[in-house]
């Protein structure tokens, strides 16, 4: 958890070293299975969305993540809507991880999109220039 801070807060720094405020555009990759992964997803997106109101989040996941975009199971569901609220943060699931994991639209939390692909997705945003952080321990 230590290193997921440090490296959070390290992320953070830079974006207020920036000399002047452009627009920024930034996935935020989720595979992990690990609560406190999620748990530091908000903590990120609580200090980036304050410190740079006009950056745009995309939190993309999929895989075995997925259950963290679910009503009745994420442990960060209420943090989740709360985000959602804000028109520069959005959540997306994966449809192929979903059909996987037998998981339908309606079992997510209202307010979060998806995709078809969310390797597709990730390769296409970051061509357009998203930037890129993989959410880890």
């Amino acid at each position: 958890m230590k290193k997921i801070l440090t490296g959070l807060f390290v992320v953070a720094l830079m974006f207020n070293v920036a000399a002047q405020e452009t627009k920024q555009e930034i996935i935020i990759d989720v595979t992990s299975t690990d609560n406190k992964v999620y748990q530091s997803v908000l903590l990120t997106l609580k200090i980036m969305s304050v410190s740079h109101p006009n950056t745009k989040f995309d939190v993309i996941v999929y895989g075995e993540a997925v259950p963290m975009l679910l009503k009745d199971k994420s442990v960060v569901a209420s943090g989740i809507v709360q985000f959602i609220e804000n028109n520069n943060i959005t959540f997306t699931a994966c449809e192929v991880s979903m059909s996987l994991f037998n998981i339908s639209k309606d079992q997510l939390i209202n307010g979060v999109g998806t995709i078809d692909n969310a390797v597709v997705e990730i390769v296409k945003k970051q061509g357009l220039g998203w930037g890129y952080i993989k959410a880890a321990n």
